[in-house]
């Protein structure tokens, strides 16, 4: 198109940058529609448990017994699909600090060729001038020449120089706050850890507890002790509910990570198509 800028034509010969294979791979995983396998699993464990109920014996205290080891059973493989959500959610960032990291990869890229191409334009017309005015003065033609050659050295060099400055600043940048982010995930995920261990021991303690004062006095408080699995049938439906409440948690959160990893990627196509 004629009468266009030389701004234009540096940016209309920058070459396209394209994703590599590991990217495009993320890149077409993230467009998949979100996945809803995990959604209705949390409230099966407490439905089986009560579906359980309809094959109790005439033993009321089998019966609660039984009752109260499916609800165990249940809490466990609850707990195993949290700790699963969490690993996904941990991968998850982990894919959105990369997509923008390789934004801004490209994003500098694309100035740098803007720049390269630019100093090319430039070089391009001081030659020109130089033969023009070589027609009139061979000796002036010579010295602008000379000056003109030198200022664009100069220019490129100090260009360069900056570019390079800028591109160690951001990937010092970068790196630290992927250290950070790693520090902070691993500490919530060690204490996480922590305290579902000390759960499991006061729960192993407290059914030993119970187990022994069982043996000592079934003879005396029989109904008393099936009262007692009762109650700690209901404790641990409790919580459950509450590992629920914290699973449906971590599924929103992996959700909002999908969209914001997705946004990040829809900003690098724009990146590439410009």
């Amino acid at each position: 198109m004629s009468g266009a800028s030389p701004d234009e034509t540096a940016t209309q010969r920058t070459p396209p940058i394209r994703l590599d294979a590991s990217e495009q791979d993320v890149y077409d995983m993230l467009h998949e529609p979100p996945s809803e396998k995990n959604m209705g699993q949390g409230n099966m464990a407490l439905q089986s448990s009560q579906m359980s109920c309809g094959s109790l014996t005439s033993n009321p205290m089998l019966n609660a017994k039984l009752t109260r080891k499916k609800v165990q059973q249940d809490m466990e493989l609850l707990s195993n699909r949290i700790e699963r959500l969490r690993a996904e959610e941990q991968r998850a960032k982990q894919k959105v600090l990369e997509t923008k990291m390789r934004g801004q990869e490209i994003i500098s890229l694309q100035k740098r060729n803007e720049q390269a191409a630019a100093a090319k334009e430039l070089q391009r017309r001081l030659e020109q001038e130089a033969l023009n005015a070589e027609v009139q003065k061979q000796q002036r033609k010579k010295a602008e020449h000379r000056n003109a050659l030198k200022q664009t050295f100069n220019a490129m060099h100090s260009a360069k120089r900056q570019q390079v400055e800028l591109e160690r600043r951001i990937k010092h940048e970068n790196a630290e706050l992927l250290k950070q982010t790693k520090v902070a995930e691993l500490e919530r995920v060690r204490r996480n850890r922590e305290i579902i261990r000390e759960q499991q021991k006061e729960t192993k303690e407290r059914f030993e507890r119970q187990r022994q004062a069982h043996q000592e006095f079934l003879a005396q408080d029989f109904i008393g002790m099936i009262a007692m699995e009762d109650k700690r049938r209901e404790e641990v439906e409790a919580e459950i509910a509450v590992l629920e409440v914290e699973e449906r948690q971590h599924i929103e959160r992996l959700r909002a990570l999908q969209e914001e990893q997705r946004a990040a990627y829809d900003a690098l196509e724009e990146a590439l198509a410009s």
